[in-house]
């Protein structure tokens, strides 16, 4: 039974370059439709005449005109093609419809987003998350994420870019760190060991001209490429930390870091979202979902 079905199934790419050319009842179209050359097309139809022993169109000039065989082997390809497109759409596309490819900012995942996915796995448990760190505040090579999340200042040239939340820096420390001192004075803070996060725009010298100080400040002596080692650094009591707040709003709610300064600085930039497949079903209940959990958290953080 394999051997006769294999004799009497034609080239695959020959049946396709008929069934578009009969359909169109044009070669340049089938060409087109097919993204290859006419003359492609050409060669395919008589590849298929040759293999079935038979005529398919009977060529006038330019006008093609189905043979009577042909016009009933148009329908059954016609109806084959469409069934083999609906099949692998039902059981494969299906899969990717419910998937989201993520590209996210190492620390905003780490310290933000992680804790809050119970949430959306509780809500959309068919949805599947793939997800990709990055630390650049615009990777390269974003075409393969559905959405992304960066870290950096707003391309105004973008209008898939959204602001995802207003941001500030603050100082943040180890309650074990400071002993209970509370709240630290500028001076104290400018003469305390420092952490920074390298990287941004902004860093502890913006911090103290924004904080009416002019004085000497020592000056960093742990620098991290990630916040979220920054922030484990000073979870550890190794000093205070310049950061910004959404990432640490939670660790200062649980008592494991205190602001140690009540002036915070708005950042110039912050976190925004880039939806490059906004009318995937999965990619717009995902984006939803996290525009809405941001706006959750500022509401329960500051009111």
């Amino acid at each position: 039974m394999s051997l006769s079905t294999s004799r009497f199934l034609p080239p695959l790419n020959a049946l396709k370059a008929f069934e578009s050319a009969a359909r169109l009842q044009s070669l340049t179209k089938a060409a087109e439709e097919l993204h290859v050359t006419r003359a492609a097309v050409s060669q395919q139809v008589k590849q298929l005449e040759g293999y079935l022993g038979a005529a398919l169109f009977e060529r006038k000039g330019a006008k093609l005109t189905l043979t009577h065989d042909a016009k009933y082997y148009l329908p059954l390809l016609t109806q084959t093609f469409h069934s083999l497109s609906v099949g692998t759409e039902q059981l494969f596309a299906r899969k990717q419809r419910h998937t989201v490819i993520l590209s996210v900012a190492q620390s905003f995942c780490i310290k933000w987003l992680i804790s809050r996915l119970s949430d959306f796995r509780r809500q959309y448990p068919d949805i599947e998350l793939k997800f990709s760190s990055t630390s650049s505040a615009y990777p390269n090579g974003s075409g393969f994420a559905d959405v992304e999340i960066i870290n950096g200042t707003r391309n105004c040239h973008d209008p898939q870019q959204r602001y995802l939340t207003n941001e500030s820096w603050v100082v943040v420390a180890a309650p074990d760190y400071v002993n209970a001192s509370l709240p630290m004075s500028v001076e104290q803070i400018a003469q305390a060991e420092k952490i920074m996060t390298t990287g941004y725009t902004e860093s502890w010298e913006h911090w103290f001209s924004h904080s009416d100080y002019d004085g000497e400040w020592i000056k960093p002596a742990l620098q991290f490429d990630h916040s979220s080692l920054s922030i484990e650094a000073a979870l550890n009591g190794l000093g205070v930390l310049l950061v910004k707040d959404v990432l640490v709003d939670e660790l200062v709610d649980r008592g494991q870091l205190v602001q140690v300064y009540s002036k915070q600085v708005p950042t110039a930039g912050g976190h925004y979202l880039i939806c490059h497949n906004p009318t995937k079903e999965s990619v717009a209940i995902f984006v939803t979902w996290l525009e809405q959990a941001m706006i959750t958290h500022k509401a329960e953080t500051y009111g």
